[in-house]
């Protein structure tokens, strides 16, 4: 009876502990899967701070982001902080993460804003997500 009660209480326990996973995954094929995390943070100013996260699943894509660091070790996950404008017409993108296959950071650029605006596409995830959400946002409710 007493293994019951314990069973019962951890079990309600981490049921109340568990947290949600804030990461919706929008897009999966072959190459890349991209996803964002839903706990979106909008300034004063009307701006959006979204975090996205595209994983690589293939070689090619992941020693393609490696070259673009200069290093050796493959890239499998990248972790973008992006600025969108109030109407996700336009991204600035303030951080990079990049992370291998075992989920160790490998990189992180730091917080900037050099790179400054540019209009969003879906030719990249950072431009999937923000169409993405542009298109949830006018869905009338």
């Amino acid at each position: 009876m007493m293994f019951m009660m314990i069973c019962t209480t951890v079990s309600s326990q981490s049921q109340k502990g568990a947290v949600k996973n804030p990461w919706k995954t929008i897009s999966k094929d072959e190459i890349v899967t991209i996803s964002y995390n839903t706990n979106i943070t909008t300034k004063k100013n009307g701006e959006h701070i979204v975090w996205v996260k595209a994983v690589y699943h293939t070689a090619d894509w992941q020693m393609h982001f490696a070259s673009l660091l200069g290093i050796r070790t493959p890239v499998v996950t990248t972790k973008t902080k992006a600025l969108f404008d109030e109407e996700y017409n336009f991204v600035m993108v303030r951080q990079v993460i990049c992370y291998n296959k075992a989920g160790k950071q490998i990189y992180d650029s730091g917080e900037d804003s050099s790179a400054g605006w540019y209009p969003v596409n879906a030719s990249d995830p950072v431009g999937i997500v923000g169409e993405y959400i542009d298109n949830l946002r006018r869905k009338p409710q």
